[in-house]
């Protein structure tokens, strides 16, 4: 039977505090600064530890937790999405002069911009097997190889935006339509200007 149940949402009315990478976004808390080397290093350590086991993390946390999860020594999938997107992040960050993150950049549109560096079947192929990913760890495995090219023509992503996609993951119907909001804004058709006569 295919589970269609649909990650929950904050309660109406709720505040949420900012990720870790909003902090540094305009009108975040630490607008006009960049994110610490020290912080950086202790979040790339979720590119290899689970979620929860590194404590140099834990104070980057900002899922709430679940205690059902907690009692089993388990993190939830919410808490497991954002420590991968807080390992990205950093990896994407890394050596910047400029914020990685950015409100509004989808992920789709991000990686199309690597065709003016990469061959663009090499970058369709790394595309194509993330959208093919079945589970969190798969598509964080292929998302990892993306960020490390996008660091490196230091194109921004939205974390957010990626986040919530990340959270979407485990969930076939929403797995789905976040993999049609990378399609659709990878494959996105730009009308060139017409020429003027």
């Amino acid at each position: 039977m295919t589970d269609t149940t649909t990650p929950a949402s904050p309660a109406r009315g709720a505040k949420r505090r900012p990720w870790y990478w909003e902090d540094y976004a305009p009108d975040g808390a630490k607008t006009g600064e960049l994110p610490p080397g020290g912080d950086l290093a202790a979040l790339r350590l979720g590119l290899t530890l689970a979620a929860g086991t590194a404590p140099q993390m834990w104070r980057f946390y900002r899922t709430p937790v679940d205690d059902q999860h907690a009692g089993r020594g388990e993190a939830s999938d919410d808490q497991k999405a954002e420590h991968m997107a807080l390992a990205l992040f950093a990896t994407h960050q890394q050596s910047k002069t400029t914020l990685m993150h950015h409100q509004g950049i989808r992920f789709g549109t991000a990686v199309r911009a690597l065709h003016e560096r990469f061959p663009e079947e090499a970058i369709a192929s790394r595309m194509s097997a993330a959208a093919q990913a079945r589970s969190q760890n798969a598509v964080f495995f292929h998302l990892r190889g993306l960020i490390s090219q996008l660091s490196v023509i230091s194109q921004p992503i939205d974390y957010t935006l990626l986040l919530t996609d990340l959270k979407a993951w485990p969930w076939p119907d929403s797995r789905s339509r976040a993999i049609r909001r990378w399609g659709s804004a990878y494959h996105a058709y730009v009308k060139e200007d017409s020429p003027s006569t």
